[in-house]
């Protein structure tokens, strides 16, 4: 039989490579969706072909279909890694309204529908699982970023609401909330100087590795490192106007 497959979007970089790369040493083959085309044949090349990569613009109206077809293809996959995102950082009325559209396509509907297609497929063998990464800042509201925190809050109750309904089923749901991460994230959403040195910072590797073994022990909710759970546990404990304005003085433009 051939190994399972997982699917990982956002494979290029960050997160997303590091779950890759780590599930291509675990026995699966990887069906790795990104843009970049150079870096997935980077990682094709690297994993001796454990990776398989797909370039395709997850912004795309039919990109979901894309990506199942291409799963549906290779076997049906066994495991959805759904890590693409985008975030722009700075104050709401300065967003551009296709960039807000852009950042609510890719960090909600595509993988909204990607699930979808998947789904059947998984429940019809009574095995295999979700992995959404959403972020520690679902948790509580982002000034500054207020199109991209309200897209990972909506992945968090969502992914939640969804590990609930597969209960029995043999499908597992976690949603994996990172806090700050080294990764191009920061850079490409202009706050690359705000997450430099931020407390609790983990690298791509230790918050993928972080997440399959929660995954694995059936955790429906993860923040990775300790310090992280700290300060999302002690942010969801104050009263609101308190929390706002914690973060407000935080995530300064």
């Amino acid at each position: 039989m051939a190994p399972p497959l997982a699917v990982v979007t956002g494979a290029s970089s960050g997160i997303g490579e590091a779950f890759s790369r780590q599930l291509s040493h675990q026995g699966f083959r990887v069906l790795a969706v990104a843009r970049r085309i150079d870096r997935l044949e980077s990682l094709e090349v690297q994993t001796e072909g454990r990776v398989i990569g797909l370039p395709q613009d997850l912004r795309q109206p039919d990109a979901a279909e894309v990506v199942a077809r291409r799963a549906e293809e290779l076997g049906g996959a066994e495991l959805l890694v759904s890590n693409a995102g985008r975030g722009i950082f700075g104050p709401f009325d300065e967003l551009d309204a296709q960039d807000a559209r852009d950042i609510i396509q890719l960090n909600v509907t595509f993988p909204v529908e990607l699930i979808q297609r998947l789904l059947p497929t998984m429940l019809a063998r009574r095995r295999g699982g979700l992995i959404v990464v959403t972020s520690a800042g679902a948790h509580y509201s982002t000034p500054n970023l207020a199109v991209y925190g309200g897209t990972k809050a909506f992945l968090l109750s969502f992914t939640e609401a969804l590990a609930t309904e597969l209960r029995g089923t043999g499908v597992r749901a976690l949603a994996l909330c990172p806090g700050p991460t080294a990764s191009e994230f920061g850079q490409v959403a202009g706050m690359g100087e705000l997450l430099d040195g931020a407390p609790g910072l983990m690298t791509p590797d230790q918050v993928a590795a972080a997440g399959l073994r929660a995954w694995r022990r059936g955790r429906v909710v993860h923040v990775p490192g300790g310090l992280n759970r700290v300060m999302t546990a002690t942010m969801a404990r104050l009263p609101r106007p308190v929390t706002r304005r914690i973060v407000s003085a935080v995530f300064q433009p």
